[in-house]
């Protein structure tokens, strides 16, 4: 048997799901898919749990686990790791939005957006972010060459 799967929940640690949710919804627009809430002590402490999703036409699309599991944002930031990746249009539109929401942005060797040409001259580019409890994510853009 292949191993098959229907649609993947990438998981991030919060230390406070309700401002970690009014985050992801509000900057991000996911919302909430209330099957899959765990409120664990009828205060969204230790071990709670809020799925989201991104595309309301289609559930399963892209969806993100908050999960209640450590007291304060990481510090210091994390240095490698998953970094869940979100596809867009115009990534400069992208990073003027984030800005105007003070979102934090990652400046790495002096430069907010990275450039990357593949084996086969594919240009990429991307930058990178973080959420409230300092989970970095990644803004990309595809460009042909």
């Amino acid at each position: 048997m292949k191993f098959k799967s229907k649609t993947v929940v990438i998981k991030l640690s919060v230390s406070d799901i309700l401002k970690s949710q009014k985050f992801y919804e509000e900057i991000l627009g996911f919302k909430v898919d209330e099957k899959y809430t765990l409120n664990s002590d009828g205060n969204y402490g230790t071990e709670s749990f809020i799925q989201l999703y991104l595309d309301p036409k289609d559930k399963n699309s892209f969806m993100l686990g908050l999960y209640k599991d450590i007291d304060v944002p990481f510090y210091p930031l994390p240095e490698t790791g998953t970094a869940p990746t979100f596809i867009v249009d115009d990534i400069e539109a992208t990073l003027d939005y984030f800005k105007s929401q003070n979102v934090v942005i990652d400046v790495i060797d002096g430069e907010i957006i990275i450039s990357n040409i593949s084996d086969k001259g594919y240009v990429d580019q991307f930058f990178f972010f973080r959420d409230l409890d300092n989970n970095s994510l990644v803004i990309r853009e595809n460009i042909l060459k």
